[in-house]
């Protein structure tokens, strides 16, 4: 199963949504899992490798698909590397916060400006957990200040520069405009800084609500994506995720995540298929303005694996027998000849 997906067209002024033909692996889940597609587009680029570096040896050659995603990125004005993406957006308020939308109003009515750019899911600082990590009110160490309760917690994450040399060259551009983007907020009430920044070390900083409100919606997607069946790594979620269940005010909200396939990645599997990977985000940004600074959110709209996970590490074969496990290495071999 795949999602849906956005055609950019080449022309900067018009933008359409294209579906594929349902018998053609490719099902609509809602709004919660739209994702920008591509239609596919012949590209003759090819990977070019230093065999002298074991990391970049062991990298995986991109698939022809996500070779026409990147060709055709160029064409999305709302990819983040666009050096005309400010002609495109601005920052709007909504409620008590301001949201970034399209500058162009459909039907009278802002868009949500949904910015896409590609990046490697920093595993040294993953926390897109079905539970977001949660452990309890006040942390870890059971020390904030202001406790969150686990209905409202977020699942975090951190996008840097892709190792592959066919996936970074956009980087610099990414960070260079998203700058520029948190610049013309702030530049609407110069006498706050930036509290909360989402650019970390030349990082995007990006999270996931790990709940909503209960909806009537239908879940197509399986028993493994329902909220009795969402994974928990400690217990004080575990317990809490029971009291959400009994209260039935609110439900367990998937992260938007599709691996190299185009299939939804199960909650089980988010740690193994994403960290380390490089993905298409797609990402939608708000802020809100308190007394001490501007914080800057930049929300996951989706994920598609582009380049899975890669180690320069080779994995041992799954051993057919037990008692392969037991068999004496060749150094033990050579010392039991010495003793005879």
């Amino acid at each position: 199963m795949a999602f849906f997906m956005s055609t950019p067209t080449h022309n900067e002024n018009q933008q359409q949504t294209v579906a594929r033909d349902s018998n053609k692996n490719c099902v609509q889940r809602g709004p919660n899992f739209s994702h920008p597609r591509y239609e596919m587009e012949s590209t003759n680029s090819s990977t070019t490798r230093d065999e002298d570096d074991p990391t970049l040896s062991t990298l995986p050659l991109l698939t022809q698909d996500t070779r026409q995603v990147l060709a055709l990125l160029r064409y999305n004005k709302l990819h983040l590397a666009n050096p005309s993406l400010l002609d495109h957006v601005q920052w709007v308020p909504s409620a008590r916060r301001f949201v970034l939308v399209m500058k162009e109003k459909v039907k009278n009515k802002y868009q949500v400006a949904k910015l896409e750019c590609v990046g490697e899911l920093n595993p040294d600082k993953f926390w897109l957990h079905p539970c977001g990590g949660w452990v309890g009110p006040k942390g870890p160490a059971n020390n904030w200040a202001k406790p969150t309760l686990f209905e409202k917690t977020k699942a975090r994450g951190s996008l840097r520069r892709p190792q592959h040399p066919d996936l970074h060259p956009f980087w610099d551009a990414y960070v260079s405009n998203l700058d520029a983007v948190l610049t013309l907020a702030t530049s609407t009430a110069k006498d706050a800084g930036i509290e909360h920044s989402i650019l970390e070390k030349n990082e995007i900083r990006i999270r996931h609500s790990v709940f909503m409100h209960k909806q009537n919606t239908k879940n197509d997607l399986g028993e493994d994506f329902s909220t009795k069946a969402m994974p928990c790594k400690f217990e004080g979620a575990k317990k809490a995720l029971a009291e959400i269940i009994e209260k039935g005010i609110f439900q367990f909200n998937p992260l938007p995540a599709t691996d190299i396939d185009r299939s939804p990645i199960p909650p089980k599997e988010y740690e193994s298929s994403l960290s380390g990977a490089t993905v298409l985000a797609t990402i939608s940004l708000s802020c809100d303005r308190f007394q001490k600074g501007w914080q800057f959110y930049a929300d996951v709209q989706a994920l598609t694996v582009l380049c899975e996970p890669s180690s320069i590490i080779e994995e041992e074969s799954t051993s057919e027998t037990m008692s392969s496990k037991f068999n004496v290495t060749e150094v033990a071999r050579k010392k039991a000849r010495t003793i005879e």
